[in-house]
């Protein structure tokens, strides 16, 4: 560190706590209070003697604070100073805001006492500036510094478009001479340009200013790397010369701006790229540049090629007519950012640039880097490298484009114009008017380039299927999306399971985007049966998967497509259910040979229960057993199913004698159901059992008849997984007169006619005996019917009589009761045999001709390619909606499936194509491989249009298509594009570029159709777009004229030896006058001097060194190349007057030097104003 007399000043900076001898401490330093006198005489010994250019360091106001604070007695209380907490970075005086953490200056005598008492904290640094005098002639502590930015002007940035890095930027004294300037600039410089011969190297350093129209957008703020036609676009040109040196920035009035340096090699014979343009001719693009991929970004480069290549839209853009129509008002719009942007990527592919030289290689690609930056701020979806949709990309772009561009700066509110009830909607010339003034009411709110070109109207048709009702409206269009007319149909087999028949299997063919309620009407109408009685669900594993009428199923918005497989097993149950009554599902189980427990098999049904069959088993029975004969095929008669049924109680003279207080009148609906044949059991076919998981047990049929009549039949299903061991055997729920009356009606007849027989009292005694044997071991409630005990049988006979007429009966099905049907292996065999033409897994097929007629028609379809007019007329084809996109009819007050119809009223004069290969539903999406067949010229869309009366004429020609290879999600984009400056075809992959011809293009790539309509002067858009263009392209030859005298002025004036300009070695210094901007109207100055390739003999005075030359070295001047690069360290190392090994006790801050980031802070340091020796920036 060096003091203000120029001598070098070493500070000891030891942290505090170093040392355990407090007493040799004491010693040493003396105590607080001392310290405070002693810094108090100092301060005012400085103040009086103070003067401009004395340094000042700048600590945290709290510490020094808490050094003044009486309170504070000891200054093991206060610690080393940390200044980490006020700087963000060393090297370039970045300070922290000072609200956060405030600060303060102290003069140098003040800081060194104070490090030698306290030292710095880990990680500090002193924080050095000075005092300077502001506009009031009083001295204040600068904390604003000059930040100035440095750039390397090259012959050709795309050479070195990967090592462009971020612009590198240094901060420096107001009291700095132009000298100290230089070298400031030139460590900077050499610092990043390391593989640069400093020996050999021959340099100019250029003030640079941009307009300020341009300051904003400026290459300046972005780009390090500078190519001369870049470089000459600035209308400020100042080069630094050794005449200047004297001089401070205080002077001349520079504290910010933009420095560049241009290097020459001595050993290299080639001019100074400063004065290219003498001799490298200025010309267009070819337009066959492409655009490097950035990871992914193909989706963009490939939307940006079909784009950039439309004529007008190029022009507007690239002659600058869009910048007197940037709207930054409009709070839909970006604030001009993405016009700008998109600006500045057509300047980079089609802007002028200088003819190729031998000694440079022509630039095929540029980096959008800057554009894509851009867009992803104003957009998360493009922020990230993931790949995106090339259409969606271009949707975003217009839109924004017109946002930022929109010449409506105020926005009116208006009404969608309609046609009113009394208007004939059949005349042409009203639906015209309404067309016209629905556009006149959009430009009243949207007109921009991308409106001229790019928007057209549709008109749209609705037609109520019940009145017959109208509406006509009209919509704007930027991009026409047309769906292929390829295979879109879902196939599928459903089974139908009638009430009354057997099943049936019905094949299926409906769009992709039916819905279940499609599929419904379409069962209905082929299987004849009410729509409303319908009730689809999936099968697996022989129960209920998903029940599609749940309202928590995907049926309820999932398209056909998603929600059912074609593999799924699917069933219509015809369900006719009454009020108060109850559906019910029954399972189907079986006991495998080997196992205990039961397992599902066959299919699960429904039967329908009204309230008085919930409370006999015997209804319950027949309505399974009815169900069962039409699953079976109706080739099994089921017990209950046979006509010879007992008609009266009178003939049950067995019960009637064990019953005999029992009125069995009261029994009719359960004796019905009685049969006569000789069968061992009821359930010689199937056990019925019940799993009941509602209401609580002894609950009886009144109280929930009761609650059953509030409401409509439910319809639901059990859950899957259901343990079958929890259902019980149906008697277990009857009362024992019932259980007695369902369960053995076979063997009540068997015994009455038995005692007309004349049979051996032994064997009536045995069979008794067996059957009392099973009736016990099937249910421990049974009755003994062969009781000895006369007297105790007839009193448990008059007790079940007595509860059998005096309770109510008992509910055996709930209202969420599931039946399960226990089967033996004998009884499936019987009933569900392979053999059976029709059963319950071999159901009838119900023919469906009309899909016979389908199938031929698309099969003719897919034997011949796909055109464009089948996509036109496709999207064009009348539609009935569907139930969730109903349309709400004026007349009828009430939502209709109304049939809609979107034709194309007029077409842009870009007509921008998006053929629709990406199905997107909601869980699954696809890709459409097929081949569109689209004409390259010569597309007539008249046929198309309903208004065909358009001036210019209705044919296209084609002048670009973005392709897309690969799936969904993933792929590649590339393009195919006209350049219009040769007239031939080029294939865009990313950076590569070839020809290629037009006919190429027509494949199943194909995603994207740019269309320009064919006019007779060759001119697109309205009158006003033309004449922004044309006044554009003028101002653009103009500006080119005066570069070109410009790049004369600086070539007159900057000479070099091999130009024949004399050197000139004197260093002299000029007077103030000679610090002038060479403007494109300012005259040569004779008095400048000419060129100084040596313009610093050495990078400072101080130091007689020889190797810290940065200009040609003098022939009589041997180098030393090592001793040349140690040299230029001690130089950077001694400007940082803070570099002492005792003082520097950390890295430097973490701030990077070349960061835009640090420049924004630096700069914001401006609202601190400089304040005289210990105070701190004023609070603005």
């Amino acid at each position: 560190m060096s003091d203000s007399s120029g001598g070098e000043l070493s500070i000891e900076n030891e942290p505090v706590g170093v040392t355990d001898k407090e007493d040799l401490v004491n010693d040493v330093f003396p105590s607080l209070d001392m310290q405070r006198n002693i810094i108090t005489q100092l301060l005012n010994t400085n103040e009086k003697q103070a003067k401009e250019g004395d340094r000042v360091y700048i600590i945290p106001q709290l510490w020094y604070a808490k050094f003044l604070d009486p309170q504070i007695v000891e200054s093991k209380q206060l610690g080393p100073i940390d200044t980490s907490t006020i700087c963000r970075d060393y090297d370039n005086f970045i300070l922290v805001d000072y609200e956060r953490c405030p600060y303060l200056s102290l003069p140098e005598s003040v800081f060194v006492k104070l490090i030698e008492w306290y030292g710095l904290a880990i990680n500090s640094q002193p924080v050095c500036t000075s005092l300077i005098l502001d506009e009031n002639n009083n001295l204040v502590t600068e904390y604003n510094q000059c930040v100035f930015r440095v750039h390397h002007l090259v012959a050709s940035t795309y050479e070195r478009r990967y090592n462009n890095r971020k612009v590198a930027y240094f901060a420096i004294s107001k009291l700095s001479t132009l000298k100290q300037l230089s070298i400031k600039i030139l460590d900077t410089f050499f610092d990043r340009e390391t593989e640069l011969d400093i020996s050999k190297a021959k340099f100019k350093i250029w003030f640079v200013k941009d307009s300020d129209a341009n300051s904003a957008t400026s290459v300046l703020n972005s780009s390090y790397l500078l190519d001369p036609l870049q470089f000459m676009g600035f209308p400020v040109h100042t080069r630094i010369t050794p005449q200047l040196f004297a001089r401070t920035l205080k002077d001349t009035g520079i504290f910010t701006g933009d420095f560049v340096v241009e290097i020459r090699q001595s050993n290299q014979n080639y001019h100074w790229i400063s004065n290219y343009f003498m001799y490298n001719e200025l010309a267009p693009s070819s337009g066959t540049t492409g655009l490097s991929n950035l990871g992914n970004t193909c989706y963009m480069n490939s939307a940006l090629q079909c784009l950039v290549h439309i004529p007008e839209l190029r022009d507007y853009f690239l002659y600058g007519g869009y910048e007197r129509e940037i709207n930054t008002e409009n709070p839909l719009g970006y604030q001009g950012y993405i016009a700008r942007a998109f600006s500045l990527l057509i300047q980079n592919l089609f802007g002028n640039r200088a003819s190729i030289s031998a000694n440079h290689t022509a630039s095929t690609a540029c980096s959008p880097t800057n554009f894509k930056n851009t867009i992803g701020h104003f957009n998360s979806m493009f922020a990230g490298y993931m790949q995106q949709d090339s259409q969606e990309f271009i949707t975003f772009l217009l839109d924004g484009l017109h946002e930022d561009l929109n010449r409506i700066v105020k926005k009116p509110y208006v009404e969608k114009p309609s046609l009113s009830p009394e208007d004939n909607k059949n005349d042409f010339n009203v639906i015209k008017k309404l067309a016209e003034d629905t556009w006149k009411l959009h430009l009243l709110r949207n007109d921009s380039i991308i409106t001229d070109l790019f928007v057209g109207l549709y008109e749209s048709t609705l037609q109520c299927p019940e009145c017959n009702n109208i509406s006509i409206t009209f919509d704007p269009y930027n991009d026409l999306t047309l769906p292929l007319p390829v295979n879109t149909v879902w196939h599928c087999k459903v089974k139908v399971f009638p009430q009354n028949s057997p099943p049936c299997i019905l094949e299926v063919e409906m769009s992709k985007s039916s819905t279940y309620q499609d599929l419904k009407e379409y069962v209905s109408k082929y299987a004849e049966i009410d729509s409303q009685n319908l009730y689809g669900c999936e099968i697996f594993s022989h129960q209920f998967y998903n029940n599609y009428e749940s309202p928590e199923s995907n049926s309820q918005f999932l398209p056909i497509q998603e929600l059912i497989s074609e593999s799924d097993d699917v069933i219509f149950y015809e369900i006719q259910a009454s009020e108060n009554d109850i559906i019910v599902p029954v399972l189907n189980s079986r006991i495998e040979e080997g196992f205990k427990s039961p397992r599902l098999f066959g299919v699960p049904f429904f039967i329908v229960l009204s309230p008085q069959d919930r409370t006999n088993p015997g209804a319950v029975r027949y309505a399974i057993e009815n169900y069962y004969s039409h699953l079976s095929g109706g080739f099994v008669e089921f017990p209950l199913q046979r006509p010879d049924k007992l008609s009266s109680s009178s003939t049950l003279a067995f019960l009637s004698e064990r019953y005999p207080n029992v009125d069995f009148d009261e029994f009719k609906d359960i004796l019905q159901y009685v049969t006569r044949k000789d069968i061992e059991s009821v359930d010689c076919y199937f056990k019925i059992k019940i799993m009941d998981n509602s209401p609580s047990e002894g609950e009886t049929d009144r109280e929930l008849l009761s609650d059953a009549e509030k409401s409509e039949p439910e319809f639901w299903t059990p859950f899957s997984l259901t343990n079958l061991n929890k259902s019980k055997d149906i008697s277990d729920f009857l009362d024992p007169v019932i259980r007695n009356i369902y369960e053995h009606p076979a063997t009540f007849y068997r015994t009455q006619s038995n005692s007309s027989q004349e049979t051996s009292l032994e064997d009536s005694s045995t069979t008794k005996e067996k059957r009392e044997d099973m009736e016990l071991t099937q249910h421990d409630s049974d009755i003994d019917l062969d009781n000895q005990k006369q007297e105790n049988d007839l009193g448990l006979h008059q007790e079940f009589g007595q509860l059998a007429t005096s309770s109510p009966r008992t509910l055996i099905v709930h209202s969420h009761s599931v039946i399960v049907c226990e089967w033996s292996d004998e009884a499936i065999q019987e009933v569900f045999s392979e053999d059976k033409l029709i059963h319950w897994e071999k159901p009838a097929e119900l023919k469906n001709s009309q899909l016979e007629e389908e199938r031929q028609k698309r099969q003719q379809q897919e034997e011949r390619r796909i055109t464009l007019h089948d996509c036109l007329k496709l999207f064009s084809k009348r539609e009935v909606l569907g139930l969730n996109d109903s349309w709400y009819c004026p007349t009828c007050k009430a939502h209709r499936q109304a049939t809609k119809q979107i034709q194309l009223w007029n077409t842009p004069d870009i007509l921008l194509i998006h053929l629709k290969r990406f199905e997107n539903l909601r869980s699954f999406s696809d890709k459409i491989d097929e081949v569109v067949d689209f004409p390259i010229n010569g597309l007539d869309m008249s046929q198309y249009l309903v208004n065909k009366g358009d001036p210019q004429g209705n044919i296209y020609d084609l002048i670009a298509v973005d392709n897309h290879y690969g799936g969904l999600g993933g792929g590649h984009y590339t393009a195919y594009v006209k350049n219009v400056s040769d007239g031939k075809w080029y294939y865009f992959d990313d950076s590569r570029v070839t020809e290629t011809s037009p006919e190429q293009s027509v494949a199943s790539s194909a995603y994207l159709l740019f269309y320009i309509r064919r006019t007779k002067d060759g001119k697109i858009g309205n009158n006003q777009l033309q004449e922004i263009i044309t006044k554009g392209r003028e101002q653009h030859i103009l500006s080119v004229q005066e570069m070109h005298a410009r790049q004369r002025l600086i070539y007159d004036t900057n000479k070099t030896d091999s130009e024949e300009e004399v050197e000139h070695e004197d260093a002299g210094r000029l007077g103030e006058d000679n610090f002038e901007d060479k403007r494109d109207n300012s005259e040569p100055n004779a008095e400048s001097g000419g060129s100084h390739e040596n313009s610093i003999s050495a990078r400072s005075t101080d130091y007689s060194v020889k190797s810290l030359e940065v200009g040609r070295l003098q022939p009589s001047e041997p180098y030393d190349g090592s001793e040349n690069n140690m040299s230029r360290r001690k130089l950077r190392l001694l400007n940082k007057t803070y570099t002492d090994t005792n003082i520097a006790h950390s890295p430097a801050s973490s701030i990077s030097s070349d960061g835009g980031d640090s420049i924004g802070a630096s700069v914001s340091r401006s609202k601190s104003k400089d304040d005289t020796l210990l105070r701190s920036p004023s609070k603005n």
